[in-house]
């Protein structure tokens, strides 16, 4: 897998942040991850405002891995925003949560996910779930993202 640059994560609970990140490394998926605790974060981030507006520091995501259920803003809502700015189509959206709920995996398929995974139960687990999201975007075709300027 060529270098991803930066794994995005929403994440609202410490505890599954901490697990994702170790997970991701472990995986061997290359590049720099960033946990934000929200959805409002992950769109101030996104939009390149308030403390994120230095895209120096604060680069563009290579890849994006939401939960759903979370403060303030929730991941529909960041979907939502997702689909309705067509410069972060070619960023792959991955939903990682725990719902179950038949509505709430259709409803992110609806609003542009590329995948929905069920919170794994176990480290191990999230670890094998890391490597099959490592080795299905190694395999999938990709599209080169715009430039940081049209964003």
């Amino acid at each position: 897998m060529e270098t991803v640059g930066l794994v995005l994560v929403a994440e609202d609970n410490p505890d599954d942040a901490t697990l994702l990140r170790k997970a991701v490394e472990k995986a061997g998926i290359p590049g720099a991850i960033r946990i934000l605790t929200d959805g409002e974060q992950m769109l101030l981030y996104l939009q390149g405002r308030g403390a994120y507006a230095n895209r120096t520091v604060n680069a563009q995501p290579s890849l994006i891995i939401l939960d759903l259920k979370m403060p303030r803003k929730t991941g529909f809502e960041v979907l939502e925003w997702l689909q309705e700015h067509p410069e972060y189509s070619v960023v792959p959206t991955v939903v990682m949560s725990a719902s179950v709920m038949e509505e709430d995996v259709r409803k992110a398929y609806r609003l542009g996910a590329n995948t929905y995974f069920i919170k794994p139960g176990t480290y191990s687990e999230l670890v094998d779930t890391m490597r099959a999201l490592k080795d299905y975007w190694s395999k999938a075709k990709k599209v080169a993202s715009q430039s940081n300027d049209s964003m």
